[in-house]
């Protein structure tokens, strides 16, 4: 983990190249096991990730390239536990001198990365249990509730799917739903891959009738902008509809700030700053405390714009050794 930290330091510094940090983290992530050490794997695949996010065929790639070890890493932790077949899996290790909260905390993590990186048995197990949990005859275990939701609503979008965000959009409606859950609803929400239906969900967010106020800004600034899909529908619902959200939320001064901030932030491209920059220029001494929250944002795209030119032919060369490799086992 350390070494980790020190590689990751000594590149943004630009004494150590890109190529020696991707390197360290496919040695590492191929056999280490222990949960601390492949926590902060994940989060640096998870930080390049984020950086290529504008490059969807780059970033597909990447994902493939460690889908073999998430799915390692399941069947050796993971499987027993989470199966479409409640029934059938092993009960969740409990608390107890020999270290099965180290090991539960195992589990839920192979889960969370095996659907992340699209598994297919986590994939499916997910799905299965969100059935489930929609016709009533399961609630998920609270330690995969996300993850199931998650999973699914990130789906390639069809009419079932259609369907599952529509009874999920209810659930988070429902009265008698708790905040914590509302919560995890409204981050699985954002992740639907279907702009009318992302636009959908940014319209409810203006009506206090369906979404509590205290959310609204928070769905929109995080929830829908986890995904590239979502973060273009709503830089495009911040311009559409900038009048009307800046004169509703004038008490919710962090909440703004933080809606400023997660829409623009991962834009990674000249074109996408020009647009925004262009955009607020006329807003500067509206902004209030808000400009912060600009200024830093615009800090945020030009730095994603200057590691994508300094790092992306290394991440496509590092994504590349395994394409070569399958094409010599074919021949």
């Amino acid at each position: 983990q350390g070494m980790m930290y020190d590689t990751f330091l000594l590149i943004s510094a630009g004494i150590k190249p890109m190529s020696d940090g991707l390197d360290l983290i496919d040695r590492m992530f191929k056999y280490e096991e222990r949960l601390v050490p492949l926590k902060e794997i994940s989060r640096r695949i998870t930080g390049v990730a984020v950086h290529i996010s504008e490059e969807e065929e780059l970033l597909k790639k990447w994902k493939a390239k460690f889908q073999g070890r998430a799915k390692a890493l399941f069947d050796k932790f993971g499987a027993e536990y989470f199966k479409s077949d409640e029934a059938a899996e092993e009960d969740l290790p409990k608390d107890n001198v020999d270290g099965g909260f180290q090991d539960r905390l195992k589990v839920v993590f192979s889960v969370q990365l095996a659907c992340a990186y699209d598994v297919e048995e986590c994939v499916n197990a997910a799905t299965a249990k969100f059935d489930a949990y929609r016709v009533g005859s399961a609630e998920p275990k609270a330690e995969f509730k996300a993850t199931i939701l998650n999973t699914v609503m990130s789906k390639e979008y069809d009419e079932n799917i259609e369907s599952d965000w529509d009874w999920l959009w209810k659930k988070y409606t429902d009265d008698s739903t708790s905040a914590s859950e509302k919560q995890t609803i409204y981050y699985a929400l954002g992740l639907v891959q279907d702009d009318d239906k992302l636009l959908e969900f940014s319209n409810y967010c203006l009506d206090s009738s369906l979404v509590r106020p205290s959310d609204s800004l928070y769905i929109l600034g995080r929830s829908i902008t986890q995904t590239k899909k979502g973060r273009v529908v709503s830089w495009q619902f911040m311009q559409d509809m900038w009048t009307r959200i800046t004169e509703e939320f004038t008490d919710a001064l962090f909440a703004v700030d933080a809606y400023i901030s997660g829409v623009l932030s991962n834009f990674a491209n000249e074109g996408d700053l020009k647009d925004i920059e262009d955009f607020f220029a006329d807003k500067m001494d509206s902004l209030g405390p808000g400009k912060a929250a600009y200024e830093s944002a615009l800090q945020s795209i030009k730095g994603n714009i200057a590691w994508l030119k300094k790092h992306k032919e290394a991440v496509k060369a590092f994504v590349a050794d395994d394409e070569e490799d399958d094409e010599g086992d074919d021949d």
